[in-house]
Formats: structure tokens, C-alpha cells, sequence
């Protein structure tokens, strides 16, 4: 699922490597994930953070007609507050209910700026490869996952028009 691709800040509850408890480190997604589930971290949530910068994204694609490039790691940071907060209001469905309402209500929010943002940039690629299939130049504005979409979209496009 998480592949390190993205940082996320941490507060450590317990001594771990060279960090001691109550330090606060950046480390990639799939450690925090693991070390957040062993109950050695505590994820320092900033999902509003990650909902700042989709709707900055959003505006950006919006009032630019070709595909713009985004921030790098943004899906991933996206993906994981996704998972961080549907696994939190889980473990902790009895907790404080104004936390966990504001949790839910940011979990909402992230899941309907991140898909907005998905499809949105799904149809400029589909647009993308009608006109410009294989190009460098767009290419250089994809994230890796818009970049795999985009290339074996492009393949089947030239395949099925004749085009090499």
C-alpha cells in the first residue's frame, strides 16, 4: 500500500533506534504506518495540511487547460491521512465525540478533494493522450501513478489506431 515514497511527521511514544520518546521525526509512510500500528508513534495529523494543498492543486487545474504538474508525494500524503484517519475513528469509535467528529468531518473532506482531484486530471490525461499520446512534455507534469495510466492508455490508443 505505502511505498516511502512521502515523509510523515511523527511524535515517538517510546524509545526507538537513536530516537527517545517524545521526539518528533519525519519518516516514510510505510514506517510510520507500521510504527504507528505497533504503538510506537503517535501520527502527528495534518490533514488539513493535505486538504490545503488539493484545493491549491484543484484552483490550479481548474484556470490552466493543459494538465499542470503537483506537488510530488501529494497522493501519497492524501492516501495516507486517508488511512490514518479511517483507522483512527476505528480503534477509537468510543472516544471524545467532538474529536472524533472533526476527524470525520476531515476525513470526508480529504476523501472528496483527493477523488475530485483524481477524476479531474483522469480527464486531462484521457485528453492528453487523444492529442499528444507518448509526449515528453506531458509526461513531465504526471505524478508515477497519472504517468503508468497515461503510457498504457497512449499504447492502446496508437494500437488501435494503427499509430507507432
Amino acid at each position: 500500500m505505502f511505498a516511502g515514497r512521502t515523509l510523515i511527521a511523527v511524535k515517538l511514544l517510546k524509545s526507538f533506534g537513536d530516537w527517545k520518546a517524545g521526539d518528533m521525526v519525519l519518516i516514510e509512510d510505510w514506517k510510520a504506518k507500521e510504527l504507528w500500528e505497533t504503538g510506537i508513534v503517535e501520527i502527528i495529523d495534518e490533514a488539513e495540511k493535505v486538504i490545503g494543498e488539493l484545493d491549491r492543486v484543484i484552483a490550479e487545474e481548474k484556470e490552466n487547460e493543459p494538465i499542470t504538474p503537483i506537488p510530488e508525494g501529494l497522493y501519497e500524503r492524501a492516501e495516507f491521512y486517508i488511512y490514518y484517519l479511517e483507522n483512527y475513528i476505528k480503534e477509537n469509535f468510543e472516544g471524545n465525540v467532538d474529536v472524533l467528529n472533526v476527524k470525520m468531518t476531515r476525513l470526508a473532506n480529504l476523501k472528496k478533494k483527493y477523488y475530485y482531484l483524481k477524476k479531474l486530471r483522469f480527464n486531462k490525461i484521457l485528453n492528453a493522450i487523444m492529442f499528444r499520446p507518448n509526449s515528453l512534455e506531458v509526461l513531465s507534469r504526471l505524478s508515477p501513478e497519472e504517468r503508468r495510466v497515461y503510457l498504457q492508455i497512449s499504447k492502446i490508443r496508437n494500437e488501435w489506431l494503427g499509430e507507432k
